[in-house]
């Protein structure tokens, strides 16, 4: 074992010991079901974030469900991230290919980098996994379960939130996403993607974070090219759409880990414009597929929450 290897090493062990102190990912001890042979491929779309990166890369490299293959897309970071990703990529013993596909120049989207994500995967499951999150070792093992559906387009699992030094904030993100206390969340389902729009994610985005979930490979340019004109919710956007074509998963355990930054960061949205973009996204929801009454009821009490809480 090099040096490297050894640090590499002790840096999951580290973060193993990190899951232990703060009690996350545990099984519930049920028997796991057989997953077929289904190959992922994992893209990180990276911009400033080369002091996550061997985290996040450790992350994937070390699943017990492993990858096919790793696509790093770095988007004209103005940090030491290219150094880090060539060094990462030299140092990679795994056996699993890395490909290295940076920017000439800023996409000014985030929903440029997905749409890279599903052309260049060479694999039918495209998982991204943003640069500064992490996650449990048994991830894919458990999300990838939901694929045994056919019918499945994404499948996803809880997540916990932490800061930027790996401190847990939030156990899980039911308050956020469950916010008329359904208990819906406390479960594992699967749900016709019509039907989950139609039901609760035409009330607001209840896949908090991308990194969560894995995503059947298919041709999504124009969804994502739509996605683009959206500051804050394209991938609410993409969600939905995704859903018109089959159906969504859902696995209960917190094994995904959103960072959550807290220090410098600067809006460049008003809430007003954050508003108006809920708005936006909830009546495409009521346009385009069949709500209730009863369900249309909490899309407009959400929107009062909302207008009261931004003051407006």
């Amino acid at each position: 074992m090099t040096i490297t290897d050894l640090k590499r090493y002790l840096a999951i062990l580290k973060n193993k010991i990190l899951k232990s102190e703060i009690e996350i990912g545990k099984s519930d001890g049920n028997a796991k079901t057989i997953i077929p042979e289904y190959k992922v491929t994992a893209v990180i779309p990276n911009y400033n974030y080369a002091r996550y990166l061997q985290e996040r890369l450790d992350s994937i490299l070390f699943q017990t469900y492993p990858v096919a293959e790793v696509i790093i897309l770095d988007d004209c970071s103005k940090d030491n991230s290219i150094e880090v990703i060539q060094r990462l990529i030299e140092e990679n013993k795994s056996g699993i290919p890395i490909k290295f596909i940076p920017n000439e120049k800023n996409s000014g989207s985030v929903f440029a980098q997905w749409q890279k994500a599903f052309e260049m995967a060479a694999y039918d499951y495209v998982w991204i996994a943003e640069a500064d999150d992490s996650c449990n070792e048994h991830f894919l093992e458990t999300v990838m379960q939901g694929f045994c559906n056919p019918d499945v387009v994404i499948s996803y699992c809880e997540s916990l939130t932490i800061d930027e030094k790996n401190k847990l904030l939030m156990g899980d993100l039911r308050v956020w996403i469950d916010i008329f206390k359904t208990g819906k969340w406390d479960q594992n389902y699967i749900n016709d993607g019509i039907k989950e729009v139609s039901e609760t994610m035409c009330i607001n985005n209840t896949i908090a974070n991308v990194s969560s979930a894995v995503i059947r490979n298919g041709d999504y340019h124009e969804i994502l090219e739509a996605a683009k004109s959206y500051k804050l919710a394209g991938d609410w956007y993409t969600y939905m759409n995704l859903l018109k074509h089959g159906k969504i998963a859902y696995f209960k355990e917190s094994l995904n880990y959103h960072r959550m930054q807290t220090q410098g960061l600067t809006l460049s949205t008003s809430h007003e414009e954050e508003y108006n973009e809920i708005i936006r996204l909830q009546d495409f929801a009521l346009e385009n597929f069949p709500v209730s009454d009863e369900v249309r009821g909490k899309v407009y009490e959400r929107r009062e929450r909302e207008r009261i809480r931004f003051g407006l």
